[in-house]
């Protein structure tokens, strides 16, 4: 695994072998922050043609509603047009970005064609979201 993009706050790993990109959250970012490295990453899963995604939040803070609206109205619509197959969310230590994400994916569920499991440890995220199926099944 390669780290492929690099800030104070979110670090992109790029996994060939598996096919997956991992973002992970360094820490508290602001609404410009957030929004510039999740567009960054669309960017680069397309670039990799990627089939697996890991959302290592463990580190991430609360995200503000704004933000969480973005995500729900302008992020999500794009993301599920990458063709990933499966999303690994890593749980973060803060509560309240937890009951976020929670919302953001509850809320997106209409934008979501593939299978989404919460993790504890990336470990385990990174090789689930890498053993992505050669196609989507219907659920």
């Amino acid at each position: 695994m390669s780290i492929v993009y690099h800030t104070s706050f979110v670090q992109l790993h790029h996994d060939p072998a598996g096919a997956t990109l991992e973002t992970e959250w360094l820490g508290f970012v602001n609404s410009e922050q957030l929004r510039s490295s999740l567009t960054e990453a669309l960017r680069l899963a397309r670039q990799y043609r990627v089939k697996g995604w890991v959302a290592n939040n463990t580190l991430l803070r609360t995200i503000r509603p704004a933000d969480q609206d973005w995500i729900n109205q302008e992020w999500f619509p794009e993301f599920a047009k990458l063709g990933v197959r499966r999303l690994a969310i890593v749980e973060s230590q803060d509560a309240l970005n937890r009951m976020g994400i929670t919302n953001i994916i509850q809320r997106a569920t209409e934008h979501i064609p593939f299978d989404t499991q919460y993790f504890a440890d990336a470990t385990a995220a990174r090789r689930w979201a890498a053993s992505a199926p050669a196609s989507v099944t219907a659920r």
